[in-house]
C-alpha cells in the first residue's frame, strides 16, 4: 500500500466530525467507558478557557476507519466523543428544563429539535426510523440509548454496570457544570451558542481516517510509540480481534474476557509482557505489541496465543498470592510463594512462569527457594539495583521454556550472578535498619527465620502470637539517655540488632524497663534468640555485636546448597 493512501488527516472541529450525516460506531471489541471524575474535571476546565477567551483547544488525535456511505469506526478517541455527547445532552436538558419553566417556550424548542439533530441524530426521511449519531459498544450502548439519549434516569442506579455508572454519572457531572455555570443567564439562546459556537467550533482533533484494519494498527503503533495513551491491552485486542475470522470472532472475546477478567485490567500489560519474557528475550513494555504482532498472524495463532495466556493467567495470580487455591496440599510451595509476596519480587516472575510449565514439581518448588534466598540476600538486604535481575532472570527463563535447564541446580548456576556473597552479604545485614512501623510483618518473617534456625523449629511467623520487643525501647526514659543519647536514638532503634520476640505478656512487661530488668524477662522467654541476650549492659556497641552475630546465623538461614 502506497504512503499516501494510508490515511488521511486532517484538523478538524467537534462540529466536522459530527456533521453531514455521519455516523459513528464503537467497535464491539473497545473497551467500556472508563473516565472518571479526574477526566471530567480536566475536560470541564478545558472547555473554561474555550469561555474565558481561548480561541482554540486541542483535544489530540481520533482515529477513525472509514466504512463507506459516511459510517465509521471509532478506533481510537471513544472516551473523548462519547464524554463531548454527554456535555450535548447535558446543554440540551438544561434547555428543556427552560421549556419546562415556560421560558421562552417556542424558541427553546426549536433549539432542542436542531441542536439534537446536528450533535446527536434525526430520524431517517426513508424509514422514519431514529437514527443515532454515535453507537458505543456492546457493554454500553443499551444504557446509553434508552437511558442517556431519551433522558430516562435508570430505576435504580446502584445495579447498573460499571461502566454504565460511569457514563450516568458524568452526564450528572457536566449537567451540574452547565446549570451552575448559567444560573444567572437562563437564556437558551446562551446555551445553545456555548454548544454550537464554543464547544463543537473551539475544540480541535487531529482526525486520522483509515481505510481498512491494516492501517488502522499502522497507525495504532505509530500513535502508541509516540505517547498517546494506547495501552498494550487495547493494541493487542483489538489486533487480535481484527485477525480472527467470523466463525472463530465469539470464542476469542469470550477468552480474552476470561484471561482479563483473571489478571484484571491494570495488571494485564504487566501479566502480557511477563508471559511473553517467560519464552522471548527481554523487551520494554512499549515494544511488546509489536513483537507479538510479528509472530501472530493468523487466526489459528491467536487462538494458540490465547490458549496460552488462559491457562498462565490463573498461575500468574498465584505466584503472587500465597493465599490463591493453586496452592493447596503444596506446602512447601505456599510458604515459598509467601516469602516471594513479601518481598514484593515481581522480577523473578518470568523465571517462575517458565519453570512452573516446564519442570518436575519437585524442582519447582526448589526454585522457588532459590528465587526467595537470592531475593532475600539481593534485594531486602543488599538493596541492589534491580535492573540486572531482569535481565539475569530473562535467560535463565529462555533456557527453562527451550528444554536447556531442566534442574534446579542448572538453574541456580545460571543466575549465580544474583547471589550474594556470604561476606557482603553479612557486611549488609549487620547494619540493616527496618522500620517496625512500615515493615513489622518483613521484620517478623526475620526474627522467626533466625528463631527457627537457633531453635530447631519450623514456626510461622504469621501464625505465632509472639510480639516483637525493642530492647532500646522506641519511647526510651531517662534510664537510657547515658548509653543512648537522645541524637542517636532513632537511628538505633530500628536496626535488626536491636529486635527480639517475646511473650506478648512479657513484652508488656517489659515497657520501658532498664535493661537488667528487661534481660531478666528475656531468660524466662520460650524463644531462644531472647534467652541468648546475655550482654551485661545495653549500649551502641553491644547492639553493634549481636547484630553481627544475627548477620552470621543470617547467612545459614538465607544459604543455597549449589554455591558452597
Amino acid at each position: 500500500m502506497a504512503v499516501n493512501n494510508l490515511l488521511d488527516t486532517s484538523t478538524v472541529s467537534l462540529s466536522d466530525i459530527i456533521g453531514n450525516g455521519k455516523v459513528y460506531k464503537v467497535p464491539s471489541y473497545q473497551r467500556d467507558y472508563s473516565w472518571k471524575q479526574d477526566h471530567w474535571e480536566d475536560l470541564w476546565a478545558d472547555i473554561l478557557t474555550i469561555l474565558n477567551g481561548d480561541s482554540i483547544h486541542y483535544m489530540g488525535s481520533i482515529v477513525l476507519q472509514n466504512k463507506g456511505d459516511k459510517r465509521y469506526t471509532v478506533i481510537d478517541g471513544q472516551q473523548r466523543l462519547s464524554t463531548l455527547t454527554l456535555i450535548v445532552l447535558a446543554t440540551i436538558k438544561t434547555i428543556q428544563n427552560l421549556i419546562d419553566k415556560n421560558i421562552d417556550k417556542e424558541n427553546n424548542q426549536e433549539r432542542v429539535l436542531l441542536l439534537t439533530k446536528k450533535f446527536l441524530g434525526d430520524k431517517d426521511p426513508g424509514s422514519l426510523t431514529y437514527s443515532a449519531k454515535l453507537e458505543l459498544n456492546e457493554n454500553n450502548n443499551s444504557f446509553f440509548q434508552t437511558h442517556l439519549m431519551v433522558f430516562r434516569q435508570p430505576l435504580n442506579e446502584k445495579t447498573l454496570r460499571d461502566s454504565d455508572k460511569l457514563l450516568w454519572q458524568a452526564y450528572n457531572f457536566f449537567l451540574g457544570k452547565i446549570v451552575s455555570y448559567f444560573q444567572n443567564n437562563e437564556h437558551g439562546e446562551e446555551l445553545a451558542n456555548f454548544l454550537n459556537k464554543q464547544v463543537a467550533e473551539k475544540m480541535m482533533f487531529i482526525q486520522i481516517v483509515v481505510e481498512d484494519e491494516l492501517s488502522a494498527y499502522t497507525v495504532f503503533e505509530t500513535l502508541n510509540s509516540r505517547g498517546v495513551s494506547l495501552t498494550v491491552t487495547d493494541l493487542l485486542k483489538n489486533y487480535l480481534f481484527s485477525l480472527s475470522t467470523t466463525v472463530d470472532l465469539e470464542h476469542v472475546k469470550e477468552k480474552w474476557r476470561k484471561i482479563v477478567d483473571t489478571v484484571g485490567l491494570d495488571n494485564f500489560p504487566t501479566f502480557l509482557r511477563h508471559y511473553w519474557i517467560s519464552k522471548n528475550k527481554l523487551i520494554r513494555q512499549e515494544y511488546l505489541f509489536r513483537a507479538m504482532k510479528d509472530v501472530v498472524k493468523t487466526s489459528p495463532q491467536v487462538i494458540d496465543l490465547l490458549d496460552e495466556l488462559e491457562k498462565n493467567a490463573q498461575l500468574y495470580n498465584a505466584l503472587s498470592n500465597s493465599s490463591d487455591p493453586f496452592w493447596i496440599g503444596q506446602k512447601d510451595q505456599k510458604k515459598r510463594i509467601k516469602e516471594i509476596e513479601l518481598f514484593k519480587e515481581k522480577q523473578a516472575l518470568p523465571l517462575l512462569l517458565a519453570s512452573y510449565n516446564n519442570l518436575a514439581t519437585e524442582e519447582f518448588t526448589k526454585v522457588l527457594r532459590i528465587v526467595s534466598v537470592i531475593t532475600f540476600r539481593y534485594t531486602i538486604i543488599g538493596g541492589l539495583h534491580t535492573n540486572l535481575k531482569e535481565d539475569v532472570y530473562n535467560k535463565a527463563a529462555i533456557k527453562i521454556s527451550n528444554k536447556e535447564l531442566i534442574t534446579a541446580s542448572s538453574i541456580a548456576n545460571e543466575v549465580k550472578a544474583l547471589y550474594t556473597s556470604d561476606k557482603d552479604f553479612k557486611n549488609d545485614f549487620s547494619t540493616t535498619a527496618l522500620s517496625t512501623k512500615r515493615n513489622k510483618k518483613l521484620v517478623r518473617y526475620i526474627l522467626f527465620e533466625i528463631e527457627n534456625h537457633l531453635a530447631q523449629t519450623d514456626t510461622d511467623y504469621e501464625d505465632s502470637p509472639a510480639t516483637i520487643e525493642h530492647i532500646l525501647p522506641e519511647n526510651a526514659g531517662d534510664e537510657w539517655v547515658a548509653n543512648f543519647p537522645f541524637s542517636i536514638q532513632e537511628s538505633l532503634v530500628y536496626r535488626l540488632g536491636n529486635y527480639t520476640l517475646l511473650e506478648d505478656d512479657k513484652n508488656r512487661n517489659c515497657g520501658n524497663k532498664n535493661f537488667d530488668a528487661k534481660k531478666a524477662i528475656y531468660h524466662t522467654s520460650q524463644y531462644e534468640i531472647s534467652k541468648q541476650i546475655v550482654a551485661s549492659d545495653w549500649t551502641p556497641n553491644t547492639l553493634d555485636n549481636r547484630q553481627t552475630r544475627l548477620a552470621d546465623y543470617a547467612s545459614s538461614s538465607w544459604r543455597l546448597p549449589y554455591f558452597d
